[in-house]
């Protein structure tokens, strides 16, 4: 949603300092929100009509309680791939709408998953190397396939942006946009990641952040291996960790973990403070295309991602 100026936001909201990608307030668009009290949700705008309804729908049709869920056997492998959905995305708290500018918008309100850290950093993981959605005209298809090409061929995947709480840096703030990330290929992308996941100077990261983050992925991978409900373009991934907690000593002790090789927990000892969620589902379409099939374009991304973290697990990581 486009602003010829800066809005002028209605008492109880704020912009949301931690946007890394999408459109934003600096853009000159109307960006995520937050309540100014703090509840721990943030407000994303719906932009294009026929976009927010078919977000909106997507969640409310994952929020219905299993109760609600027809009991027909044929649909045992869809009701457990919802469940194991709701536990990969933002909780939802509805749609509310606000008037800014004279203008009555609508917001999906949902989980801000940075509430509570001190140093979030942020990437935005956008998965697929097909990124149009069916009802895209033949230039917008065009645009697309025209963005990120070379990590989106190689890899299924791309990065809009990210931020980082910079250790190497004295704690200091670092952003990386679109421009940067358009500038990523095959023989780069692994520096990227090196910045957001706060290697020290020998390239070396922490063996329990990227423990924590494949735990967190592999959730989300063994769901699109198994889901055959959706299609999903242009939906990111959004890994959160909060680098404040790095080098906490009541951290370590949390992070006594039960893993199994392929890196799904053995007891329930998630952490709180690494985060890998699927966010954006204005481009989610039901799989009428190829009923009971995966979704191919998502997996392949997906994969990839957990692929760059395992290969980072086979480094001389730190202990």
């Amino acid at each position: 949603m486009s602003w010829g100026n800066a809005p002028e936001l209605p008492t109880g909201v704020m912009l949301l300092e931690n946007q890394v990608a999408g459109h934003t307030a600096a853009q000159g668009c109307l960006g995520l929100l937050k309540p100014s009290n703090n509840d721990g949700t943030i407000l994303k705008p719906t932009g294009k009509v026929l976009c927010g309804i078919r977000e909106i729908a997507f969640y409310e049709r994952l929020m219905e309680s299993p109760e609600k869920q027809s009991d027909d056997e044929s649909i045992d492998s869809t009701a457990a791939s919802l469940e194991l959905l709701r536990r990969i995305v933002p909780r939802y708290y509805g749609h509310p709408k606000l008037t800014i500018d004279d203008k009555e918008v609508e917001f999906i309100q949902l989980e801000d998953l940075a509430n509570g850290f001190d140093q979030p950093c942020i990437m935005d993981v956008k998965i697929g190397s097909r990124t149009w959605d069916p009802l895209a005209t033949p230039d917008k298809r065009k645009a697309e396939e025209g963005k990120y090409k070379a990590c989106r061929q190689r890899f299924g995947l791309c990065i809009p942006g990210f931020q980082v709480f910079s250790r190497k840096h004295e704690g200091q703030l670092i952003r990386h946009g679109k421009d940067y990330g358009k500038k990523l290929t095959e023989a780069n992308i692994r520096d990227a990641f090196l910045l957001f996941l706060n290697a020290n100077k020998n390239g070396k990261l922490q063996r329990k952040l990227i423990d924590h983050f494949l735990r967190e992925l592999a959730l989300i991978e063994n769901w699109a291996r198994t889901q055959t409900a959706f299609r999903l373009y242009s939906s990111s991934v959004l890994l959160i960790y909060d680098a404040a907690r790095l080098d906490s000593a009541d951290q370590e002790r949390q992070d006594v973990l039960g893993f199994n090789s392929d890196h799904t927990e053995t007891t329930d000892t998630r952490s709180g403070w690494v985060k890998a969620k699927i966010i954006d589902f204005a481009h989610a379409f039901p799989a009428d295309e190829a009923p009971g099939t995966v979704d191919y374009n998502y997996l392949q991304g997906i994969e990839s991602l957990v692929g760059i973290f395992r290969q980072f697990l086979a480094d001389d990581v730190d202990s």
